[in-house]
């Protein structure tokens, strides 16, 4: 398989996951009282819709041959191969109950994910130093997107939308 290949392939293996997400994550975290009320479905899903883009794009990046985007993709494998653990297979055992995203985090994002980080080595697009601040640049960009995507999100529902969070317009 080519790099190219494998990284269309992990993109799209991250959307298969976020679809996942987005179909069941909402109700599953409606009925834990520990997750509930903090995101509202549609922003969530806005949320999701746009990391997905943001996959597309720094993959683009990456099959063009540049450096930066390899980096950052091996540093997004990085990120979604501890997401695969802590919080999907994490909640899974917590909760006793199938947490959304587990299976396929776990089966199709998690050996996509060592894939893509063995073919940056492989390739020479990567180094361990690299990886390593990839994979903390990737996740501290997450951890400010998130709540700014979900932010975003609540903003188009209501005024895009001109629904609130309950529904009633």
């Amino acid at each position: 398989m080519t790099p190219a290949a494998l990284y269309w392939l992990f993109a799209l293996a991250i959307t298969v996951h976020n679809i996942e997400e987005g179909l069941f994550l909402p109700s599953y975290a409606g009925a834990k009282s520990r997750l509930s009320g903090r995101v509202t479905p549609f922003a969530f899903r806005f949320a999701l819709v746009m990391l997905t883009a943001v996959v597309y794009g720094i993959v683009a990046f990456a099959v063009a041959g540049s450096q930066h985007g390899s980096e950052l993709l091996a540093g997004l494998a990085v990120v979604m191969t501890v997401n695969a653990v802590v919080p999907h297979l994490a909640l899974t055992l917590a909760f006793r109950r199938y947490a959304p995203g587990t299976g396929t985090a776990l089966c199709i994002v998690l050996p996509l994910s060592l894939l893509v980080v063995i073919n940056g080595f492989a390739t020479g697009m990567i180094t361990g130093g690299s990886l390593l601040i990839a994979a903390v640049v990737v996740a501290v960009a997450l951890l400010v997107a998130i709540p700014l995507l979900f932010s975003t999100g609540r903003f188009v529902e209501r005024h895009v939308f001109g629904v609130s969070a309950s529904g009633a317009t």
